[in-house]
């Protein structure tokens, strides 16, 4: 129970809320992963349609186009056996000649007015029939008697000759038909042979797309539920301006070409709409017949299947049953609350333990503060002691001076005194320890060598709040200053300058290293970065002092320059710093 009064009530809701969230992000990640799994099924599906259609589509095309090819060697047998003059012309001619060409049925159009009627026909439903409503057929119609090639975006174009797709009879909307059609100027009709689809049909059946999409489905029942290819144009209900719109019944009119659509949710034309603008396939969920289901539209670019010129490209419909994965994820959320609350009790007693730890690591914390205290105090009292046995010395020191009036000698006496305390105090006001320490151990260093070392630093306080290492400042300002120490030794004791200044402004550090000396030639600033490059004699120098300094610049991002003129060189550095308060 005591324990329990010392356990942090929210950092055990804020530990418990963390970890439902991390496995809530759990669940939901796999959920996603099983979805994602799915949705590459059915991209390898469509992938597998995609490449089936287009293979059969233009095994299709390749059959349509031979009897494309055979309409128009029927229509020039048909010319040179018919009168050029329709009016020359009875429809028993023609039934004779459609058994001798080899066609179900022939019919012989003309112009009328604005139309173009069926003037003589095998087929006595054909005659009088107005072609004025065929849409695109009527534009083909017009550019024939023009004498133009036909250019209509879609269909069969040969010498005085064009197809048009299988699509149903204006006569009989329960027959397919493919005809052709055939003007080259020398008789006032256009000749239309044309025969039933029953062969094709039949070829559709055994080896073309609806027999491709159901073996599809049937080889991939687990991923998909129904294939369908859309008529675009009608599925989301576009109307084009046109002059002739085709008749509702016709073949080329209907919603589905292939394959089967009967799961249909409210959000389908959105998504349709989505696939044909970005033109990529895009998957959704939804719930269609009671089921949970992903569905994807994909544009299908298979210019054969278009039948007019102006029509959209279709697209292919995917749907997929969600009962698999869903039961996954459902198993999935079980074994993740079981999980969770494993790991909620494991994490509770770690708790536990880690408190009894803590208040007993806390304790003896405690215990041992108390002891440095002590110690740290019984140091104080140490230098104080020491420091008012040296002022007592330096008082005994200036009393025996004023004794013998040595005024001199106490002056002298007194100035190193100050001069003393006055370094200390500028070193003091550097305000960054590790530049303390580099700078005492320089200026040390500079009276042993007899130069005279200068330096100015402000603001030095801010490198704390830096990103910028204590030793990598170290290492640069060490480097040049021992590089501005060489290059002095080499002159005369008086000129031997060295002035090192730091500054903080603008979110920048700013080093700057100055010696007296010779110019440094401008062949040799540019080679004074580089490894093992140096200008000293004797095997001292590894010259590897200004590229460590050049290597540290570039990893902060900042940059380095170099000066000289007679007389004077001086390094500056600049480094970016970001305070972190």
């Amino acid at each position: 129970m005591k324990l329990m009064k010392h356990v942090p009530i929210k950092t055990s809701l804020l530990f418990l809320i963390i970890l439902i969230l991390l496995n809530i992000s759990y669940y939901i990640h796999s959920k996603e992963l099983l979805n994602e799994n799915q949705r590459e099924k059915m991209t390898l599906l469509f992938n597998s349609i995609k490449t089936n259609i287009e293979q059969t589509a233009e095994g299709e095309k390749f059959v349509e186009d031979m009897i494309g090819h055979n309409l128009q060697t029927a229509a020039i047998a048909a010319k040179m056996r018919l009168n050029p003059d329709i009016n020359q012309i009875d429809n028993k001619e023609l039934v004779e000649l459609k058994k001798i060409i080899g066609v179900d049925e022939i019919t012989l159009f003309v112009q009328s007015g604005d139309d173009i009627i069926g003037a003589k026909s095998s087929d006595p439903k054909e005659i009088n029939v107005s072609a004025k409503g065929w849409d695109t057929i009527f534009v083909a119609f017009k550019q024939l008697f023009n004498m133009e090639e036909v250019n209509v975006g879609m269909g069969q174009t040969l010498t005085h000759f064009w197809s048009g797709p299988i699509d149903t009879a204006t006569t009989n909307p329960e027959q397919l038909n493919k005809w052709g059609y055939y003007y080259d100027g020398t008789t006032n009709y256009l000749i239309n042979p044309f025969v039933h689809d029953t062969s094709f049909r039949n070829y559709q059946q055994i080896t073309g797309i609806e027999d491709v999409i159901k073996k599809l489905i049937k080889d991939n029942q687990e991923t998909a539920l129904e294939v369908s290819v859309l008529n675009t144009d009608k599925f989301l209900e576009r109307k084009h301006p046109v002059i002739n719109q085709a008749p509702s019944n016709w073949f080329s009119e209907r919603e589905v070409l292939f394959g089967t659509y009967r799961f249909r949710d409210p959000e389908e034309k959105k998504y349709a709409e989505t696939a044909l603008a970005l033109d990529k396939t895009v998957f959704y969920q939804t719930e269609s017949q009671g089921k949970s289901i992903t569905k994807s539209f994909t544009p299908l670019h298979i210019d054969n299947m278009k039948y007019s010129g102006y029509a959209t490209i279709p697209l292919i419909q995917i749907t997929s049953d969600n009962t698999e994965i869903d039961k996954i994820i459902n198993q999935q959320l079980w074994k993740t609350i079981w999980f969770m609350g494993s790991c909620t009790l494991v994490a509770l007693a770690i708790m536990a333990a880690t408190l009894w730890i803590f208040k007993r690591n806390k304790e003896l914390a405690l215990q041992d503060v108390q002891e440095a205290y002590v110690g740290n105090i019984e140091t104080l009292f140490q230098s104080v002691r020491e420091q008012r046995h040296d002022f007592i010395n330096h008082i005994q020191t200036i009393h025996a001076f004023l004794a013998l009036k040595h005024y001199d000698d106490l002056q002298k006496y007194t100035n190193d005194l100050v001069g003393e305390i006055r370094v200390i105090n500028e070193l003091i006001n550097i305000n960054d320890p590790a530049l303390i320490a580099l700078m005492q151990a320089k200026i040390t260093q500079a009276e042993s060598l007899d130069i005279l070392c200068e330096y100015e630093f402000k603001h030095m306080d801010e490198l704390r709040l830096s990103p910028i290492r204590a030793t990598d400042i170290v290492k640069i300002l060490s480097n040049l200053i021992d590089n501005a120490f060489d290059a002095v030794m080499e002159i005369e004791h008086e000129n031997r300058i060295v002035e090192v200044m730091g500054s903080i402004y603008n979110n920048q550090v700013q080093f700057i290293v100055r010696n007296t000396g010779p110019e440094i030639p401008e062949a040799l600033r540019i080679k004074m970065f580089e490894s093992g490059f140096s200008t000293k004699s004797g095997g001292g120098n590894s010259g590897l002092g200004l590229h460590i300094v050049k290597q540290l610049v570039i990893r902060y991002k900042g940059s380095i320059q170099v000066m000289s003129e007679e007389g004077s060189t001086e390094f500056i550095v600049l480094i970016p710093i970001l305070k972190t308060s």
